[in-house]
C-alpha cells in the first residue's frame, strides 16, 4: 500500500510539476501584454545590469517579446508527449529565462526595501524570488526530456 501511494504521488507530482510550469508561464506571458506590466519591467531592469537593453528598446516592446517568448515556452514544455526535443527546448529556454530573473535579485536597486537590508525584500523582490523554485522546475524539465 506504502508503494502505491508513493507512486502516485510521484505521478501526480511529475505530472503537475511539467504541466503547472506550462501553465504558469503562459500565464504570465499573457499577463505581459498589460502596461502595467511593462512599468513594473522598467522599474525592475533600470537598476540593475539589464538597464543597456532600455537604451535599444522600450519597456512596452521588451514587454510583447517576452510575452510571445513565454507563451512559446509555455507551450514547448507541455509538448513532451508528442516531441521530447520541443519539451527539452521549451525547458532549457523556461531555465535560462528564470536564471535572468534571479540575477536581479542581486544587481537591481528596487529588490530590497530601502533601509531594511537583508532579508526585506519588496514587493519586487517578493515576486523574483518566486523564480527560485520554477528554476527547479525548469531544470527538471530538461532532464526529464533529454
Amino acid at each position: 500500500m506504502k508503494s502505491f501511494i508513493s507512486k502516485l504521488l510521484k505521478t501526480v507530482g511529475v505530472f503537475i510539476l511539467r504541466y503547472g510550469l506550462g501553465i504558469v508561464i503562459i500565464w504570465l506571458g499573457f499577463l505581459k501584454f498589460k502596461n502595467s506590466e511593462a512599468d513594473y519591467t522598467h522599474q525592475l531592469i533600470s537598476g540593475g545590469y539589464m538597464a543597456w537593453v532600455l537604451k535599444y528598446i522600450t519597456p512596452y516592446a521588451l514587454n510583447q517579446i517576452v510575452a510571445y517568448l513565454q507563451i512559446a515556452i509555455g507551450f514547448f514544455i507541455m509538448v513532451k508527449p508528442i516531441s521530447r526535443s520541443f519539451s527539452f527546448w521549451g525547458g532549457l529556454a523556461a531555465s535560462i529565462m528564470f536564471l535572468f530573473s534571479i540575477s536581479l535579485l542581486f544587481s537591481s536597486d528596487v529588490v530590497w526595501l530601502t533601509g531594511y537590508g537583508f532579508p526585506e525584500l519588496s514587493k519586487v523582490g517578493q515576486t523574483i524570488l518566486k523564480d527560485l523554485v520554477l528554476f527547479g522546475a525548469a531544470a527538471w524539465c530538461v532532464g526529464d526530456s533529454m
